[in-house]
């Protein structure tokens, strides 16, 4: 089904991104927001990550200096295995179409994770180029991100640089270290 005008599609291959407004309904934003409390509440009684994923991966993520008291999960790795909620919204959102819109019908889900930016705790997402973290020898994959609660200055906002996915890649390696962003030149 088609989703998108012409304007929102030019616009993505222009920019590199697309924000669809209420592309989840608000029941399915708050189930998700709901499970997500509750894995909160699981890690209360966790000091280090937990749970393994199907591949063997650390499942919660913590950081340093999670408590019971101030929990701070910071990651939820493949949260689609273990949950009916989250694997729902990855197949019947509106994203789901605009994707098959922009590079054809046969789309596939990659992974999935939760990346949490809970009230006082310290994870800095530095820019970075997606698609060196997943390097493919094709380039029609897409990341799609819901954001569960309204995003504002205050909880740590996502910022893109229309026109970036063109190119270059940028170096995401320093001294030797995968440090997950490019140089602080850069940007």
């Amino acid at each position: 089904m088609d989703v998108l005008n012409r304007d929102q599609i030019d616009a993505f291959w222009r920019d590199g991104y697309l924000l669809l407004e209420d592309a989840v309904p608000p029941e399915k934003l708050a189930a998700l927001s709901c499970e997500f409390d509750n894995w909160v509440d699981q890690s209360r009684s966790h000091s280090r990550a937990f749970g393994t994923t199907l591949d063997g991966r650390p499942r919660f993520d913590l950081e340093p200096g999670h408590t019971a008291e101030a929990p701070t999960l910071r990651r939820i790795s493949s949260p689609t295995e273990i949950s009916d909620t989250y694997l729902d919204v990855m197949r019947s959102s509106i994203a789901v179409d605009a994707v098959a819109q922009l590079i054809g019908p046969n789309v596939t889900l990659n992974h999935s994770k939760v990346n949490s930016k809970l009230p006082g705790s310290g994870t800095e997402v530095r820019f970075h180029q997606d698609f060196l973290f997943e390097p493919h020898t094709n380039d029609d994959m897409i990341t799609v991100l819901y954001f569960i609660d309204e995003v504002t200055m205050q909880n740590g906002p996502l910022e893109v640089l229309p026109g970036s996915h063109r190119g270059p890649l940028y170096e995401h390696w320093h001294d030797g270290v995968f440090t997950g962003s490019v140089a602080g030149v850069v940007v």
